[in-house]
């Protein structure tokens, strides 16, 4: 393996920064949807003025049982009433419409099983806003944990997820929505480390007009797969896409909704790392295409001198998926009997990992995957950490850049803590120079600067965490202005008196 000092790693993260990420100052503002010619980004808050903005929720679980739900959350952005109309889809059909209305600077709250006669095992919600303003995001209620999850801004031909799991008795659920009047015809495929398959019966099923189809990966013959890549491409039509993943065994604890990637991308960016004693942290890198591609890892968010060294390039064969284990060592394979030497808490279950012999200091960090290929990948991170009593399971799919290299100085969150919750952000300044950071809380007057969140620093290239324990945050739509590029996750509370966190992405602004 080829290995060089931190400076040099800083220097390449600056120019891929630089060369692949422009500056926010040469962008003109437009609203970003899945469907535009420029091509795909990550749900996103637009400028308002558009005759209609649609919103497209990933779905919740809505079975009736005692703390299975969720909920659909639509925040006003602007200093006018807000008018709207929200359709909530099921296996049967249309389950509800209603309109609806939010007062200026102000949230409204969908509670999807109280519209629902009868139980189903995933609802999805559809938001259509007049004059294209707000933000909507979902909030998936479960035993085993919480999971917020932005909504989408459109549909797409092709989604693919990464990353699945069925070790121990946990499960992974597809849920497929079909907004529209069409019947949508698509054809599943799942890649795992070692073999591609396309069952039969998932060769151009019917995904049937304005309703939902729910798939549990099994149904696949994917069981007890320590990892399972997905791809679903649209014959006819255009679907969303999310995945509950629901951990119960193999090392994973926890409970997950959240949305696949509409596009594959050359770039997945992370804001959120953490090595420490007890924490597994692995990347699944998913190659659906026909050709070989190599990635590149670099890690940032680290002090300069941290003595971090560069890797060689990750080789992910055609239609396969490799896991990246930052703390194993290179090229080390482990299965299920290998026990603990996998020096992680899934114990050993991968079948296989492209490690980097263990490299990163302990601490936060941050981290970018790319290719040099055309876009060809999707990147999707898997932490468990240990807890008081437990462990607990949060995946991520990583943050691309938009298409153009925007990378935003804005970020909006509509669904935060209820509660005082440290470190409850991970704000990753990825220019080279200290990044100033303002935290807004939106009330009846509007954006209100907290004074003990404004005028915070973020060192260069570094990460920076920011607790949420001001009253004035508490339970608050908040924005989070930056004179840097940022990338912002969150940290939430499991909920339900459970210890651990779930992670997910803040709402970039255009």
């Amino acid at each position: 393996m080829t290995r060089r000092a931190l400076p040099a790693i800083v220097v390449i993260i600056a120019a891929l920064a630089a060369i692949v990420v422009v500056g926010r100052e040469s962008v003109e503002p437009t609203t970003p949807v899945f469907a535009e010619e420029r091509g795909t980004w990550m749900p996103a808050v637009g400028v308002s003025g558009s005759l209609t903005g649609s919103w497209f929720c990933p779905g919740v679980p809505a079975t009736g049982e005692a703390g299975v739900g969720g909920d659909v959350v639509v925040s006003n952005r602007d200093g006018s009433q807000l008018t709207g109309r929200y359709t909530i889809l099921t296996p049967d059909g249309v389950a509800s419409e209603r309109s609806f209305t939010v007062d200026a600077w102000s949230q409204t709250r969908i509670d999807v099983g109280a519209t629902l006669a009868e139980p189903v095992p995933f609802a999805s919600v559809v938001v259509e806003i007049e004059g294209g303003g707000g933000l909507v995001e979902q909030r998936a209620v479960h035993p085993a944990g919480e999971s917020v999850a932005a909504c989408a801004n459109d549909t797409s031909e092709t989604w693919y997820l990464a990353d699945g799991f069925t070790l121990g008795g946990s499960t992974e659920t597809l849920v497929l929505t079909n907004p529209f009047e069409e019947t949508v015809r698509a054809s599943l495929r799942f890649s795992t480390a070692e073999r591609e398959a396309q069952p039969g019966q998932f060769r151009g099923f019917i995904v049937p007009p304005r309703s939902v189809r729910v798939i549990p990966i099994a149904e696949l013959g994917a069981r007890d797969e320590p990892v399972i890549a997905t791809s679903i491409e649209v014959n006819a039509g255009r679907l969303v896409v999310g995945r509950a993943q629901h951990y119960v065994g193999g090392g994973r604890l926890g409970y997950d909704v959240s949305l696949a990637a509409p596009a594959l991308r050359d770039q997945w960016w992370f804001a959120l790392g953490e090595r420490q004693d007890g924490v597994s942290e692995t990347y699944s890198i998913y190659n659906p295409t026909d050709d070989d591609v190599e990635v590149t890892v670099f890690f940032g968010g680290l002090p300069i001198g941290s003595g971090v060294e560069d890797l060689d390039p990750i080789p992910v064969p055609p239609r396969r998926v490799v896991i990246f284990d930052p703390y194993a060592d290179d090229g080390a394979t482990f299965s299920a009997e290998d026990g603990d030497d996998g020096a992680t808490a899934d114990d050993g279950a991968f079948d296989s990992v492209f490690g980097s012999g263990g490299v990163i200091p302990d601490g936060p960090h941050a981290a970018v995957f790319s290719t040099l290929a055309q876009p060809s990948i999707v990147v999707e991170r898997i932490m468990t950490v240990p807890t008081e009593s437990s462990i607990t399971t949060t995946i991520n799919l990583g943050a691309p850049p938009r298409p153009d290299g925007f990378v935003s100085t804005t970020w909006h969150m509509g669904i935060g803590p209820r509660n005082a919750t440290p470190e409850a952000l991970v704000v990753w300044n990825i220019d080279q120079a200290p990044a100033t950071i303002d935290v807004s809380a939106v009330g009846p007057a509007g954006p209100t600067p907290v004074p003990s969140l404004t005028g915070l620093t973020a060192p260069p290239g570094e990460t920076f965490r920011i607790d949420l324990t001001d009253p004035d945050v508490i339970g608050q739509e908040l924005i989070i202005e930056t004179s840097n590029r940022v990338f912002v996750e969150r940290l939430l509370p499991r909920g339900n008196g459970l210890d651990g966190r779930s992670a997910s992405w803040l709402l970039p602004a255009t």
